[in-house]
């Protein structure tokens, strides 16, 4: 499955999805789903072949992503830890590059 968020209904069975591609998609939704939950912003999950919109995630599913964001940056920088120099740079490389 691939995550994504609703952006619009365009008719009964067919809407707008972003996905966490980047890409927006004019996708099939799926008979069983209620309708009434599809609200723009929605977190949708979407079939990784067909990208038809399978199901609708539940709002915690957002905060969870909500978590990974920079609202919790760690008060440490490299100089605070000892040791490990070449992991040390080998990270710096990875994370400012």
């Amino acid at each position: 499955l691939v995550i994504g968020q609703f952006l619009e209904m365009v008719d009964a069975t067919n809407g707008i999805v972003g996905s966490t591609t980047g890409s927006n998609y004019y996708v099939r939704i799926l008979s069983t789903l209620n309708r009434e939950l599809l609200k723009p912003s929605a977190s949708v999950a979407l079939h990784r072949h067909s990208n038809a919109l399978v199901d609708i995630l539940p709002p915690e599913a957002d905060s969870s992503i909500s978590l990974m964001g920079d609202n919790e940056k760690p008060n440490v920088s490299y100089s605070d830890i000892g040791g490990y120099d070449i992991q040390k740079q080998e990270i710096r490389e990875a994370v400012e590059l």
